[in-house]
């Protein structure tokens, strides 16, 4: 009977580790889907400011060249 209270004993224990790990799993899990989500978020961020930035550009060349034209309406001035 020994050997029998041995086996139950050590299934038990087995069994507590068993849900212990499926516990710790269970949050890695929410926890991976919280930074996918934050993840998620940060790549339409870089999108957002990456289109921002071509936009600038855009705008940027296109006083550039009004710039240009004034500067050479002027020279043409003098």
């Amino acid at each position: 009977m020994d050997i029998l209270k041995t086996l139950e004993t050590k299934l038990q224990v087995l069994v507590q580790q068993r849900n212990q790990y499926r516990d710790e799993l269970a949050a890695i899990k929410a926890d991976q889907g919280t930074h996918e989500e934050e993840l998620q978020g940060l790549r339409r961020r870089l999108e957002d400011l990456q289109g921002e930035h071509a936009a600038m550009a855009k705008e940027r060349d296109a006083v550039k060249k009004q710039v240009e034209a004034i500067l050479k309406m002027v020279e043409g001035l003098e």
